[in-house]
């Protein structure tokens, strides 16, 4: 009776598995329909001058040439309190390079930014064309961000990743347990 229930407990866990693997697996599927979308604080100071935003290029761009990101510098203060009226300090665009990273920098010669200014950076695009994208200062990196609206390696990615790599540990301790 012993090697049934461990049979009927297999069964179980690996049905048990697959549909965890398979929310996950959904919740991946979802984030690559969004469009790309990160954003960071930065302040312009002297020390931190110039900003840098690198995006990264999918290696499958069809139309380099007509595919971008856009750039775009808020004021931060209006930016936190709602962000839909917040001011535009500066805007640009990013054409894309395909399988290649674009990095531009901004200072205070960019129309619109100015030291001491306190801004949000936010950089979108089409999320099938940009595999990261990241914000950092001179001062140091500031961070690898990923997107809030979803895109690769964000929102729905991470969780359907994480929800699969819980599964497969999981799976792994219990058939190195019998």
């Amino acid at each position: 009776m012993t090697s049934h229930f461990s049979t009927v407990q297999r069964l179980g866990f690996v049905l048990l598995v697959a549909a965890v693997a398979t929310v996950g697996l959904a919740a991946i599927g979802g984030a690559q329909t969004a469009d790309y979308e990160t954003n960071k604080t930065v302040t312009l100071t002297n020390s931190t001058e110039p900003i840098t935003v690198s995006v990264e290029w999918n290696e499958t761009i069809d139309d380099p040439a007509n595919t971008s990101a856009s750039v775009t510098f808020y004021n931060e203060t209006e930016y936190a309190n709602d962000s839909a009226n917040a001011t535009v300090a500066f805007e640009d665009t990013i054409t894309a390079n395909a399988s290649n990273t674009s990095a531009v920098e901004y200072n205070q010669s960019d129309s619109g930014l100015e030291l001491d200014g306190e801004y949000r950076v936010v950089v979108t695009g089409n999320t099938s064309t940009i595999d990261s994208a990241s914000i950092s200062d001179s001062s140091g990196f500031l961070g690898g961000v990923f997107p809030s609206g979803g895109g690769d390696l964000g929102g729905g990615m991470l969780a359907g990743i994480a929800v699969i790599g819980a599964a497969l540990i999981g799976a792994a301790v219990i058939v190195l347990r019998d």
